[in-house]
């Protein structure tokens, strides 16, 4: 059977490159097609210029070929399947510009001065970032107002919404994948081992290296089950269905759900902090404990959900714990918090910010069973979620060095915690440098600056390109076998048969 897959793959290799070299011109014809107004494409023409050249684009969603006011995440991708009529499809499409005009005031503000001068106008002699923004959102409204006046708008459109898959073909048909992964897989069946044990030893008896800190938000208070209901079913007020929250409402739910971390300390790179620039190395403040949050959606039996995020970074990855290859500079955890359709959590997830070691903790009540995967390994589910909703956090215990979750517990209340700001994660793809200006952490390409690991020389069979290194958010593959993505929106339906 693996060498019938490794055939396969190349057998539709010339194919896959074929398409490759084919979309680019698909989509440059698309602007012609619909005889869009020339002003407005050529501006975007040329600001897309200038975000390649300077190396600012914001990989946190996917750019559409041939709509430059859309892009995507996989989750709108996985929509499109789903709409019903005009009206959905209408709610669909603004979403997507709102992603659009997100990124593009990121890619503005990371913009060097000249640039921006160079878009708006030399008269000036200073740049007027806000004028080129609004210049953006008037040319946004007025390609979609053109583009959606056309009968054949949707059918042009949906083909192009598909958001590129984070494994590289090339990369495992180099590294003879079939053959690298079976070792590969001895590997992470050991390491699923390993962790298993630490979540089958009693909490008192897990080695601690230094001391456990205690990391909880600076902000308390719960909300309660029926007001977390409420907001949900609010935010579900559109044709889509689907939980879209304002700046208020997420608030209130990222402060309700927002975890305690009870972090092992024996050095500093054990200390959560604050991401910030010097010079031209992104570096944690450790004085300053802080955890980035964002929002996603997915879905559960079928029906859209709300997912919070919630990201953590230590300075690096260090002391006797890690493998050597995993060794080096930032390190970090992603912990994640799904609600049912309801509003009640029934879901929490933790990987490391490479996409490393991804495990579930559902809630036992709500599983049948763990789907078996053919040539795959099954959803690793180390512990059930403890109940803590409503009245208590979920807490995480984290090792030393290694930053392993070893440990989910309810939370009640702890003495003399460290408190820790709650900031968006938007602010880490467009942090303020100290030359005045702004850089995301992550490159064009979502792979964190100076992150970078020796796994990748050894790993890169598996077809993840920079393996190991730190990931911006859209770019997490979590499974070095097969092709799984974190932000997969049937993640769960895939892994789970619920009851």
């Amino acid at each position: 059977m693996i060498q019938v897959k490794r055939y396969l793959s190349l057998i539709f290799l010339p194919s896959f490159l074929l398409l490759l070299n084919c979309a680019p011109f698909l989509s440059q014809r698309i602007p012609q097609a619909l005889e869009r107004p020339k002003a407005c494409q050529e501006f975007f023409d040329r600001l897309d210029e200038k975000v390649e050249e300077a190396g600012v684009r914001d990989a946190s969603v996917s750019r559409i070929p041939g709509f430059p006011y859309l892009r995507a995440n996989r989750f709108l991708s996985a929509l499109k399947d789903q709409l019903k009529d005009n009206k959905e499809r209408e709610a669909w499409v603004l979403w997507m510009q709102q992603l659009d005009l997100r990124s593009r005031d990121k890619e503005i503000n990371n913009l060097p001065d000249s640039m921006v001068l160079f878009l708006t106008s030399k008269e000036r002699d200073r740049p007027d970032r806000q004028g080129l923004y609004g210049q953006v959102e008037s040319c946004s409204s007025i390609l979609r107002n053109h583009d959606q006046s056309r009968t054949d708008f949707y059918s042009v459109l949906e083909p192009f919404v598909d958001v590129p898959d984070e494994y590289s073909l090339l990369l495992r048909v180099a590294g003879i994948y079939p053959l690298i992964a079976l070792p590969v897989a001895a590997v992470t069946e050991k390491s699923r081992n390993k962790i298993r044990s630490w979540f089958d030893t009693n909490l008192d008896d897990l080695p601690t290296d230094g001391r456990i800190i205690v990391f909880v938000p600076a902000r308390e208070g719960f909300l309660s089950e029926q007001e977390v209901g409420e907001i949900i079913e609010k935010a579900k007020g559109n044709p889509l269905r689907a939980p879209l929250l304002d700046e208020a409402q997420g608030k209130r739910l990222v402060e309700s759900f927002a975890p305690v971390f009870l972090q092992d300390v024996a050095a500093s790179y054990d200390r959560i902090g604050r991401v910030v620039w010097k010079g031209d190395r992104v570096e944690i403040d450790p004085e300053r404990p802080t955890v980035y949050y964002y929002l996603s959606q997915a879905f559960l039996k079928g029906t859209p959900i709300l997912q919070v995020n919630y990201v953590i970074w230590y300075s690096e990855r260090f002391g006797d714990r890690p493998p050597s290859i995993e060794k080096g500079h930032l390190d970090g955890l992603t912990t994640r918090v799904s609600l049912d359709d309801r509003g009640r959590p029934f879901m929490v997830e933790v990987m490391m910010n490479c996409g490393c070691y991804h495990l579930f903790a559902p809630e036992q009540d709500r599983v049948e069973r763990i789907v078996s995967r053919t040539l795959r390994f099954d959803a690793f589910v180390p512990q059930w979620l403890p109940s803590f909703f409503p009245g208590k956090r979920i807490g995480l215990r984290v090792s030393s060095g290694w930053h392993q979750v070893q440990r989910l517990m309810a939370v009640e209340g702890e003495e003399t915690p460290l408190r820790y700001e709650l900031v968006p994660y938007d602010l880490l793809e467009s942090l303020p440098n100290e030359n005045g200006g702004a850089t995301s952490i992550f490159d064009a390409k979502g792979i964190g600056r100076g992150s970078e690991r020796v796994e990748r020389f050894i790993l890169f069979s598996m077809g993840i390109p920079s393996v190991g290194s730190m990931r911006q958010r859209g770019h997490h593959a979590i499974e070095l076998i097969g092709r799984v993505h974190f932000d997969d929106p049937h993640l769960f339906d895939q892994s789970f048969i619920f009851k």
